[in-house]
């Protein structure tokens, strides 16, 4: 089973959590954090984010996510995760995207940034520091 096939990543966003898709994306950018690896993937219609796991993508590359899970959260915004039962899978042409560069950079920012966020809390990854706060001992 590979999942609803998606005519974009728009339709994602009307789609209940839990529920199986396939659909073709580019990815824009990659991020780890707290032990998540993450990647932001768009179309001509979207934006999304996708937890991979450990399958291996490659910015600016081309693919088709099979069997992925659709995730929601509040406020109503979705992404896929890739589990067990899910591949990808490289495409010999490219999925347009209609975002510019300036939207894309602006999006992985803000998504990372809340990963990053959420994994403080979990506590996977340390607590947050101003740059130019001092490493002492004792303090």
């Amino acid at each position: 089973m590979s999942g609803k096939a998606l005519q974009n990543l728009k339709a994602l966003k009307v789609l209940a959590a839990g529920e199986r898709v396939t659909f073709r994306a580019r990815v824009l950018r990659f991020w780890e954090a707290g032990g998540l690896r993450m990647c932001l993937v768009g179309d001509a219609s979207a934006l999304t984010r996708v937890e991979i796991g450990e399958v291996r993508v490659q910015e600016d590359e081309n693919y088709q996510f099979r069997n992925a899970v659709v995730r929601e959260y509040p406020g109503g915004w979705h992404s896929a995760s890739l589990d067990e039962r899910s591949s990808i899978v490289p495409l010999d042409y490219d999925v347009p995207v209609s975002q510019d560069e300036e939207y894309i950079e602006r999006t992985f920012k803000i998504l990372s940034g809340i990963q990053r966020k959420r994994g403080r809390e979990a506590g996977r990854l340390p607590p947050w520091r101003h740059p130019s706060s001092k490493d002492r001992d004792g303090e």
